[in-house]
């Protein structure tokens, strides 16, 4: 009962607050585009891929961190072609790149001033690996985002919260100084490349879920002026936190889970928007972002489009993670399954681009997405073939999207649709039948 008040409390504090923030006609915009893309790929890549064990190695391997850093001498992807990251992103039919700009490590991926050169120029590549990816993007007509880490385990003005401490000790940090850090890092990236939006990750290790439901915050991290600040560059704001949207946040994140859901516990006390867009990011390699070596387990073409319908049918992106190898290359077996991924989205892409919820529930084996007139049920699961459901529309067509042959509707005493799909059984893949609505 506390934590339903205290949640409570909380949806009429953060409403209250909404009252006072109007975003402007720009930003709207900018949020009906990025909810009308749907499918994006997310890139962990920096100084880790040379260890092949992941983007948290410094801290999990409880690595000595001047030794890690010293792999800034030897980091020289030879084999890194922006152009064929997003020739293998378009031909997914994903319409977004969000990169790490900066993870944890606190290495960065450009040429920033802002730093005290740990960063791309110092490494014997010495290439402006955003830049490139940014130029090539924009010829294919991809957006660009940027994932921007909260949280350093570099930097000697960084305070040190729950995480950081096992590299950084209790080190207090100078925050003023570290914001003014940030603040000219982000001005950079947006000045330079003009990224659709902003990513934030890492506010949670300061914070922490009570039992009661409420939080305690032990880091004002000022995210007004912060967010404020990339607005006035009319960029979007995303901050993967693990709490329920600020008012001045544009998309709301949800890791390793589809909203609402909380299957892995990152979403807890986390409400879901009504009126953001709504993001859901995965891995394709099994539980890691970053590149590890001899990880044999990655999703198949057919998890992965079950997950870009299931998301879209809750209102949100699906946001798939490949984490790139030191010499810069995608792994072969994610590349594999991108591919197959967009001979799936190619004929079936109509019914996710652009799509809000279907409105019509029948669990996560069936699902639905809307556009217009028109209704989509995604018939995911090979065991899954009938579909019943109230609607009270006239159902004036029923047709395979990926064939155009006419699909099987029927309707009960009672009005119930009756939609039933001729499956071949060896056929994984999710079915997607589209009804065309009358009055």
């Amino acid at each position: 009962m506390k934590r339903a008040i205290v949640a409570a409390a909380l949806a009429l504090a953060a409403a209250s607050a909404a009252k006072a923030y109007a975003p402007a006609d720009w930003n709207l915009a900018a949020r009906e585009k990025f909810a009308d893309q749907r499918f994006g790929v997310f890139i962990h890549w920096g100084l880790y891929a040379n260890y092949a064990q992941g983007e948290w190695y410094l801290q999990q391997g409880k690595l000595d961190r001047e030794a890690y850093e010293r792999m800034m001498y030897g980091f020289c992807p030879s084999k890194f072609d922006a152009s064929e990251w997003v020739r293998v992103v378009k031909d997914a039919g994903a319409k977004y790149i969000t990169i790490t700009s900066r993870h944890h490590d606190g290495f960065s991926l450009w040429p920033t001033k802002a730093d005290d050169g740990y960063n791309i120029m110092n490494t014997p590549f010495r290439r402006d690996i955003l830049g490139e990816l940014s130029k090539e993007c924009d010829k294919a007509g991809l957006q660009l985002n940027f994932y921007y880490s909260l949280m350093d385990w570099h930097r000697a003005d960084y305070p040190a919260g729950k995480v950081a401490k096992s590299v950084l000790g209790s080190q207090k940090g100078d925050y003023a100084s570290y914001k003014k850090f940030m603040l000219a890092q982000i001005g950079e990236l947006i000045d330079s490349y003009h990224p659709g939006n902003i990513w934030f990750d890492g506010e949670w290790e300061h914070v922490t879920l009570e039992k009661d439901g409420s939080y305690t915050r032990a880091l004002d991290w000022e995210f007004d002026d912060i967010y404020d600040f990339i607005h006035a560059r009319k960029t979007l704001v995303a901050n993967n936190n693990h709490q329920p949207i600020r008012p001045k946040e544009d998309i709301q994140l949800f890791e390793r889970d589809a909203p609402g859901e909380n299957k892995t516990g990152f979403s807890e006390g986390q409400s879901v928007s009504d009126s953001c867009p709504l993001e859901q990011c995965d891995v394709i390699q099994k539980n890691v972002w970053g590149y590890r070596i001899g990880e044999k387990k990655f999703r198949t073409p057919e998890d992965v489009v079950a997950m870009i319908a299931r998301a879209a049918a809750k209102n949100a992106n699906l946001l798939m993670n490949i984490g790139p190898d030191g010499s810069g290359q995608f792994p072969r077996k994610a590349v594999e399954v991108m591919a197959e991924v967009g001979k799936w989205m190619r004929v079936n892409g109509e019914s996710i681009y652009g799509t809000r919820a279907g409105g019509v529930s029948l669990g996560s084996h069936i699902v639905s997405t809307k556009k217009g007139d028109k209704l989509y049920l995604h018939f995911i699961d090979p065991g899954y073939q009938k579909a019943v459901f109230p609607i009270a529309a006239e159902i004036a067509s029923a047709k395979y999207l990926a064939t155009g042959k006419p699909a099987k509707v029927e309707r009960t005493k009672s009005g119930d649709a009756v939609v039933t799909v001729a499956r071949d059984g060896a056929d994984k893949f999710d079915i997607v039948v589209e009804l065309v609505l009358g009055k």
